[in-house]
């Protein structure tokens, strides 16, 4: 008798074990589930009953997942960093439009690298090439407006042969321009702009032939997109300057007086056309009244090219531009403020929906700002 209810007993602390291995706490003296959650001893019989099963591996598992995707987002980002940089510095001579893309797309990707993965140098290379090709992009040559950009002397024939006009001198060279045809400017705000928008059109498609797909307007690897978080995405997308509408980053606009050209019409008194007409003499010798046959003179302001630099924009064909205040960027986003994040609207930024994780947020609390899709400022 005694051996059966040894065996029965040995029976039902198996049968309580293999239960409380899935999960379920079953009392190994009278055999019924506790009904209450960690319970310390059985309400029918009040024998101890065991601990539920907590698997620690799992949970642990969970908290160390987001620290190894974050270094590998480090990792990647760092990569691509100095990708960009090196391909920066290849076309920085001669194309620099392009390179601006290359240096635009670094900067943004470096707000998620952790601090100290990458040299001081590299964030100080970033900055200054980025400052070199926009001045590579803003200055050019200007014509010289005394030979017409040809360097040479101009010869006035008018007073010889009115048809023969003005005719440039070979081997001398202009007094103004000192033989070099121009003056180092600034270039017309429409064709930096241009240069701009070629260039930024020129680094798309060389990245997207690599197979980079877009963040905002930066451009990533496909694997390292499927990482972002939104928090890590908006980071990237309000790292690229968003151009102002008007001005598209130059942060310059054409001179309204001068219409660009960086020259008005002479408003010296009797100026007309760079000559001034003066009375003739009306005593005096032969000679004198031949040597004053002609009446036209030269402005003594224009020198006879009967415009002068603008004042409003000093000649150099444009002005700050009155729509970003200079700055070439669109403005900041109202919403967000630039952060390029808002709460979201479904979970209202608790990160679940009815105990589970958010599907819109996918339990981040945040989402992109839909004002402005996560770029932090309105470019249209």
């Amino acid at each position: 008798m005694s051996k059966r209810i040894g065996l029965a007993g040995a029976a039902a602390v198996g049968f309580a074990v293999a239960v409380w291995a899935q999960g379920v706490v079953v009392c190994p003296a009278c055999g019924r589930e506790s009904k209450r959650p960690g319970a310390a001893a059985c309400a029918h019989c009040s024998a101890a009953l065991p601990k539920p099963k907590q698997d620690g591996a799992e949970k642990e598992k969970p908290a160390a997942q987001p620290a190894d995707k974050e270094a590998e987002v480090g990792r990647a980002a760092a990569a691509v960093v100095e990708a960009c940089v090196r391909q920066a510095r290849e076309m920085e001579e001669k194309q620099p439009d392009v390179a601006l893309g290359y240096y635009q797309n670094a900067l943004a990707l470096m707000r998620l690298v952790p601090a100290g993965t990458c040299p001081a140098s590299v964030g100080e290379s970033v900055l200054a090439g980025n400052g070199r090709v926009m001045q590579a992009l803003q200055r050019g040559s200007v014509p010289c407006k005394r030979c017409n950009g040809s360097g040479k002397y101009q010869l006035d024939l008018g007073k010889v042969d009115r048809a023969k006009g003005v005719k440039a001198v070979s081997g001398v060279a202009c007094p103004a321009c000192k033989g070099l045809g121009s003056f180092a400017g600034y270039r017309e705000v429409s064709k930096v702009k241009m240069a701009i928008l070629q260039g930024r059109q020129e680094f798309e498609r060389r990245q997207m032939v690599a197979g980079d797909v877009k963040v905002g307007r930066a451009l990533v690897p496909a694997a390292l997109e499927k990482l972002l978080t939104n928090r890590q995405r908006a980071l990237v997308m309000t790292g690229v300057p968003i151009p102002c509408p008007e001005c598209q980053l130059a942060a310059r606009q054409a001179c309204s007086s001068c219409r660009g050209s960086g020259w008005t019409k002479c408003d010296y008194a009797g100026c007309v056309k760079g000559e001034i007409k003066e009375a003739r003499a009306s005593g005096g010798s032969r000679q004198a009244k031949r040597m004053n046959e002609d009446v036209l003179k030269k402005c003594p302001r224009c020198e006879g090219l009967a415009e002068v630099p603008c004042e409003r924009c000093k000649g150099s064909c444009g002005v700050a531009c009155g729509t970003c205040d200079g700055s070439g960027q669109a403005p900041r986003c109202a919403r967000c403020t630039g952060a390029g994040l808002a709460a979201c609207a479904k979970c209202k930024g608790t990160g679940e929906v009815k105990g589970s994780r958010c599907p819109e947020c996918k339990g981040e609390t945040m989402v992109l700002c839909p004002t402005c899709r996560g770029e932090g400022a309105l470019s249209r």
